[in-house]
């Protein structure tokens, strides 16, 4: 028997043996293999092994022992569960023998997990379901159990695309009852003004949206004087009745936007007020936030303000026929003859501020826009191509000059607006930049291309210049592809992108909750009141800006997927299309008529082609033909894997591809 001594001395050496072991913390990162890899927080990566595996899911947070092998690699002895990752998925119900399972559709996860007997009454093999993790392998011996939250549909249900991209993705779409009973509150409340309010109902405000548009979050009135334009931009103003703090205020920011979902869209706010009460009706009253400019005739805002008011749209027009109206002789709106002089006085306002900006800040290239019009099973039916037209110029040029006034507002009043910003190259891409301007444009010398003006200057001489440098296009496009994604802050960041110092989204409250968010922040400027109190606003703008890009994975989910289904109707169709990515195996095309991608597989692992890619300058040589960002291609639809969303494309010369349009 030990004594006391003895004792205290095994301690200490339990204790010391203790301190001397590797313990940290990570994230799980699975892999479509049996073993996975542990990411520590300090940076390191550790092996685990296949029998460790089966006890975590992806994205756990765990505590484990970091041990070195004799090849000097890190792997890990998984100590406790922390924090589980996987809560939620969709997946697909299967089958092996007498025991059910769910296949996850989760990234780099291809383990099936157990569905319990309870569980299984009412599904079929095949059937799209949303389950949660009811236990957690960690504590089970690595036997997980699923609960099914909901069937989703069977792969050839109508809308079933939609369904399963919301919960995949998690978007919010259902109303939990303090929001609805805010929104009823609403709908039968009188509309009150109280707030000095300006009354510009006499103003013959108009809206030009696109046709089937009904939550029209914007009206323009403008009027030429001597120093050149008065632009009045009305907004929509949900603000008027859902404060910060309010359920429909947490409802919108958990939501961040109107999701326009192919086949279901999830709105910012519930449909009566986007639709109706707050959307800016014709000939109906309602509730606004203004901002009044002067513009000289040479563009430059000389003078705005923004106020709350009370303002009538007389008429709401399409894109289309404000075009039509502007290109013939004789009008073809029905509306009133000063309505279309106004638009004509807009489209000349349109047309100064476009080159006010292309001498002076960043004017974006032209896209066109795809319509996935679908039939009444919610499948793609057929899609049209449709380009800009100055009509989206107009309501353009006066969205951003409203912009842009609410940006240097925020910047007059820190710590009050969210800015939208975007930083300009990655850091880490900012050298390779800089080299290639130097091979490819010695001549241009921008210095530093981290500073606004810098930055502005060498994309505005790139994209307005291309004919001047055979050089120009092919190093545009690739230092488009080093930029950063742009991003929402409370920190005044310039916009690199547009090219603007400061730059405040308010032009949409209904659809995006930035917006919304700015309508209160102004309101608190012009009634001398302070910010809104909030804890961690980078924590805030964060959580939205990441909302907003889940929102944007489900919206290309689903049209991948639509598209897929579409493409395989159409094996061996011919199309041109521009290669929009580059690897060692193959090129990635973006179709022109469709606006689908697709790859084409240039050089298999397996095969006996020599291909050379170069990564630094995207393009790929096969047999002496070289393919690069933006070329102009001809492709046939080879093949579609419906199940992985993905379009095969086969590349055909352009003699061919004139053979084939003959009788294709």
């Amino acid at each position: 028997m030990l004594n006391k001594d003895a004792l205290q001395q095994l301690s200490q050496l339990k204790t010391s043996i203790a301190a001397a072991k590797d313990i940290a913390q990570g994230t799980v990162r699975t892999t479509t293999k049996r073993f996975g890899f542990l990411i520590l927080d300090d940076g390191r990566e550790a092996f685990i092994d296949p029998d460790q595996m089966m006890r975590v899911l992806p994205d756990d947070r765990v505590e484990a022992e970091i041990n070195t092998n004799s090849k000097g690699q890190y792997e890990a002895k998984l100590i406790t569960l922390i924090k589980p990752g996987l809560k939620e998925f969709v997946g697909r119900y299967v089958n092996k023998g007498t025991t059910d399972f769910v296949e996850p559709d989760v990234a780099n996860f291809n383990r099936w997990l157990f569905i319990p007997q309870q569980e299984r009454k009412g599904f079929e093999v095949g059937d799209l379901i949303h389950c949660e993790i009811a236990r957690h392998p960690f504590t089970s011996e690595g036997k997980t159990q699923v609960h099914i939250i909901n069937k989703l549909g069977k792969p050839d249900d109508t809308g079933v695309e939609s369904r399963y991209s919301i919960a995949k993705f998690q978007m919010p779409f259902e109303w939990q009852a303090p929001a609805q009973n805010q929104a009823s509150s609403i709908n039968w409340s009188p509309l009150t003004f109280d707030n000095g309010e300006q009354d510009l109902t006499h103003l013959p405000f108009v809206t030009i949206d696109s046709e089937n548009t009904r939550d029209m979050d914007d009206a323009i009135y403008i009027a030429t004087n001597e120093q050149g334009w008065e632009l009045i931009t009305a907004i929509a103003d949900p603000s008027k009745h859902i404060d910060f703090g309010s359920p429909l205020e947490l409802a919108a920011r958990e939501r961040a936007s109107t999701h326009y979902i192919l086949g279901q869209t999830v709105t910012m706010l519930p449909v009566d007020l986007s639709h109706d009460t707050y959307s800016l009706v014709p000939e109906q009253k309602r509730p606004a936030v203004i901002c009044r400019m002067q513009i000289a005739r040479d563009g430059t805002i000389t003078h705005y303000e923004f106020a709350e008011a009370l303002i009538r749209s007389q008429c709401k027009l399409s894109y289309q026929g404000v075009y039509d109206a502007l290109i013939s002789e004789i009008s073809t709106l029905a509306a009133p003859s000063h309505v279309h002089d106004m638009l004509v006085e807009l489209q000349t306002f349109a047309q100064v501020r476009a080159a006010y900006r292309q001498a002076n800040a960043l004017v974006m290239e032209e896209r066109a826009d795809y319509a996935f019009v679908l039939n009444d099973q919610k499948k793609i039916d057929h899609i049209e191509k449709r380009e800009r037209n100055i009509a989206h110029r107009m309501i353009e040029e006066a969205m951003l000059v409203t912009n842009i006034c609410a940006g240097e507002l925020f910047l007059q009043h820190p710590g009050y607006g969210i800015f939208s910003s975007h930083i300009g190259f990655r850091a880490e891409r900012v050298a390779d930049a800089q080299a290639l301007i130097q091979e490819d444009r010695p001549d241009l010398a921008p210095g530093d291309i981290t500073q606004l003006e810098n930055f502005t200057a060498l994309f505005r001489e790139l994209r307005t210049n291309p004919t001047n440098n055979s050089n120009s296009g092919p190093l545009h496009s690739l230092l488009q592809r080093m930029l950063q994604a742009g991003s929402l802050t409370f920190d005044p960041i310039p916009h690199f992108g547009l090219g603007f110092k400061a730059y405040a989204m308010v032009t949409s409250p209904i659809r995006r909750y930035n917006d919304l968010f700015n309508h209160l922040a102004i309101k608190r400027i012009l009634r001398g009141e302070p910010p809104i109190d909030i804890d961690d606003k980078k924590q805030f703008s964060d959580a939205l800006q990441n909302q907003l890009n889940t929102g944007r994975q489900a919206c290309r989910f689903t049209e991948s997927w639509l598209g897929c289904q579409y493409a395989a109707q159409h094996l061996g169709s011919l199309h041109q299309g521009s290669v929009a990515l580059v690897n060692s195996f193959g090129l990635g095309i973006k179709l022109d008529d469709w606006g689908l991608d697709g790859y084409a597989l240039l050089a298999p692992k397996e095969s006996e082609v020599k291909a050379q890619f170069d990564s630094r300058r995207l393009s790929l040589t096969i047999e002496g033909k070289t393919w690069s960002l933006d070329d102009k291609v001809y492709v046939l639809v080879k093949d579609v894997d419906i199940e992985k969303r993905k379009i095969g494309l086969e590349i055909v010369s352009e003699e061919t591809a004139q053979r084939l349009s003959a009788w294709l």
